[in-house]
């Protein structure tokens, strides 16, 4: 399975010119001038492409009538069931397409549906955002000049229901911050962390002193509304020993002892030369977080025993 690690943004599915929207403010036009560059486009052509699914947007309905070999079309028409139950009566529309971009094009990441059935009167009225990884083909199903793909989502009603909604950049970014300002509960530590949202991907940067504060971080953003995925950037400081390790020992330098303390880092043992005492020391400076390398303790062997 590919790994999707690009900016996102969304392909948000229209009706046909002259059908009414059944919903509400869809397609939605974020206005924020840090949004991604969605796009509002009939239809979405979905490509496989080395276990992923490269998307392509249709702009207009007379684009709709381009044979394209090797896709299938997903539109506002497309329905799709839940699979996991097989009792489900769930069903489900689809409202637009989440995609990350790499090198050789764009690939569905999410899909965008809004729940039409079968779960009752507490239902979410909001469209969710389900992971391409979960979307089974039904069938394919013929509708005049071109195809339709009838999909199914291997999930249950309780996973669907827990499935993040979609929600505009600016609305996350405000939860998120709130988020951190409740999990965070030093000021000099939630000072050192700061994140930007992104098509719903939530990145963070900065510094922490331990591991177990990134996983707290994370756990709460999980369960914050409309995060969708989130990409950590932020240097752990308890990690800073092992990482200087590993990039010692890739070099060549595996028995040299090292000490970590405050993004500070102590290389202490023998080298046969002094070009390899310098080697470890920028070796270890190019670690990210590394904020100095102290070598006094790391000694050039005497010419007579190397």
């Amino acid at each position: 399975m590919r790994v999707l690690s690009g900016p996102p943004r969304y392909f948000f599915l229209r009706r046909a010119r002259g059908v009414r929207e059944e919903l509400a403010h869809w397609p939605p036009e974020d206005k924020s001038p840090e949004a991604p560059d969605n796009q509002i486009c009939v239809a979405v052509r979905l490509y496989p492409v080395e276990g992923a699914w490269r998307a392509e947007a249709v702009k207009s309905e007379a684009n709709l009538k381009e044979q394209v070999e090797g896709a299938f079309i997903l539109t506002r028409e497309t329905v799709l069931g839940l699979s996991r139950d097989q009792r489900s009566p769930v069903t489900l529309a689809l409202m637009g397409v989440r995609v990350v971009k790499m090198d050789d094009g764009e690939f569905t990441s999410h899909l965008v549906v809004r729940v039409t059935g079968g779960l009752g009167p507490g239902a979410p009225s909001a469209p969710l955002v389900a992971p391409i990884s979960a979307m089974i083909l039904g069938r394919y199903v013929e509708r005049g000049a071109h195809a339709e793909a009838e999909l199914d989502l291997r999930l249950s009603p309780a996973q669907i229901v827990s499935a993040p909604a979609y929600m505009p950049d600016a609305r996350i970014h405000r939860a998120v911050g709130l988020a951190l300002d409740q999990t965070i509960l030093s000021a000099v530590a939630r000072h050192a962390v700061t994140y930007e949202v992104l098509g719903g991907r939530v990145s963070l940067y900065g510094r922490a002193d331990l591991t177990a504060l990134g996983e707290e971080i994370r756990a709460a953003l999980n369960q914050t509304p409309g995060v969708v995925d989130i990409d950590d950037h932020i240097i752990y400081v308890d990690q800073l020993k092992d990482q200087v390790e590993q990039a010692l020992a890739a070099k060549g330098m595996g028995g040299i002892a090292v000490l970590s303390e405050h993004g500070l880092i102590a290389l202490r043992g023998v080298v046969p030369d002094s070009h390899t005492r310098y080697k470890a020391k920028d070796t270890a400076a190019s670690v990210p977080g590394v904020r100095g390398v102290i070598i006094q303790d790391l000694k050039v062997a005497d010419s007579a025993t190397v």
